[in-house]
């Protein structure tokens, strides 16, 4: 979370159940490499 420069205020805002559905994502259901979303932010 830090990476992607969200603040602790910004994770509390969020929908909790949609938040755990994008942080569990498996190799079978990313829509995109990590790696390649990051490198957008940096």
């Amino acid at each position: 979370m830090q990476q992607l420069h969200w603040s602790l205020s910004d994770i509390e805002d969020e929908d909790y159940e949609e938040l755990m559905a994008v942080l569990g994502a498996d190799e079978n259901n990313k829509m995109v490499d990590p790696e390649e979303f990051a490198k957008q932010f940096m």
